[in-house]
């Protein structure tokens, strides 16, 4: 017999435990979604590339950001041009510290792990 009661007794209590998590989940919630610069590479997730540096070692891209080639990858990257554009991503299992893939569009077999380097000034940018 207390088991016909049981059920009837937690359906009750849900409603009571669950109304303080309705009260908070009205509150909007922040996500990389809905904020471009969210994360440790903000976007654009796409870019020209600006210069090729050392046979392929750097790239230098549009926004001022400066990337080292994983050496594997330094003989594909050392063919891409300025007048590339090449797509950023994220590596789900990166190679050491090379945590970024950077892929030439159009051409789905020139991919690059790299790495941040460091930033530089764009042209006309006031330093």
């Amino acid at each position: 017999m207390l088991a016909r009661y049981v059920p009837l007794a937690f359906a009750f209590a849900l409603p009571l435990s669950a109304a303080p998590l309705a009260a908070q989940s009205a509150a909007p919630i922040s996500t990389c979604e809905s904020d471009a610069l969210c994360g440790r590479v903000p976007r654009p997730i796409g870019l020209y590339v600006r210069a090729v540096e050392e046979d392929g070692r750097y790239l230098a891209l549009e926004d001022g950001s400066l990337w080292e080639v994983e050496i594997s990858d330094r003989a594909t990257t050392a063919s891409w041009t300025p007048a590339d554009f090449v797509n950023l991503s994220w590596i789900a299992a990166p190679r050491e510290n090379y945590e970024y893939l950077l892929t030439r569009t159009g051409y789905r077999d020139q991919r690059a792990a790299v790495r941040l380097a460091g930033r530089r000034p764009g042209p006309g940018a006031q330093e």
